[in-house]
């Protein structure tokens, strides 16, 4: 019957899901603690006090990072689980962007940073779960805060049918070739170690797929900007 058919299918994507997660897990998770292992035993061998502490000052990084990556997975985690089993509600756009402005992570991933907050006085309104969204926002800024120029500005736009929270930064933004993979599994270059982006945008992705949106990446005028693009949540003009 068409229920079973749906209930099969909708099984069969939450298993495909979840045997992605641990490949990408296995996967990501592999260099980063070998490197630990290897900077550990370096530094319990290490006799000279001075290159002691440098080698701990590494060790100290390597597990800030790897702390960072296991977040990241476990938020990919809960947002698959979520998008896949909670109902769509009303979401105003400008809520999620204020709650992240407002709180204290970014202060922590970059002390200082020149941060700004463009919203506008009227809703902008999807149909999504607001933890999920506001799990991809946050991704979105981590990653410009990271690699990004300043000043970085987070903001929402309600345009039509489309309702749009983005992030933008004051730099070129990645090469053509890195933006084309961003979102995509396994992506980690030789050269990005623990501050690969895979991980973050893989996360804004899913979410732009679960709710029927999508991801654009790319300069403005004043930057480069990532955008979260959603449908617009029907109003009583539009119904």
């Amino acid at each position: 019957s068409r229920p079973m058919n749906r209930f099969m299918g909708r099984l069969e994507g939450q298993f495909a899901a979840m045997r992605n997660l641990i490949a990408d897990s296995a996967h990501q998770l592999r260099t980063p603690v070998a490197a630990i292992r290897v900077q550990a035993e370096t530094a319990r061998a290490e006799g000279d006090g001075a290159a002691r502490m440098r080698a701990l000052d590494r060790l100290l990084t390597r597990t800030r990072s790897l702390g960072r990556l296991l977040d990241q997975l476990l938020s990919h985690a809960l947002v698959v689980h979520r998008t896949d089993s909670l109902p769509r509600v009303a979401v105003d756009l400008r809520e999620v962007a204020l709650e992240i402005f407002e709180e204290d992570d970014h202060a922590t991933l970059s002390p200082g940073a020149d941060l700004r907050l463009e919203i506008g006085e009227d809703p902008v309104m999807v149909m999504a779960d607001a933890f999920s969204l506001g799990e991809a926002a946050r991704n979105m800024l981590a990653n410009a805060l990271a690699h990004g120029q300043a000043p970085v500005t987070m903001g929402v736009a309600g345009q039509g049918a489309r309702a749009q929270l983005w992030v933008e930064d004051a730099g070129r933004g990645p090469a053509p070739e890195v933006v084309a993979k961003l979102g995509a599994r396994f992506n980690r270059s030789s050269g990005s170690g623990e501050r690969s982006t895979g991980i973050g945008f893989s996360i804004v992705t899913a979410v732009a797929e679960a709710f029927g949106g999508r991801v654009d990446l790319g300069q403005t005028d004043r930057g480069f900007r990532a955008t979260l693009d959603l449908p617009a949540a029907p109003t009583e003009e539009t119904r």
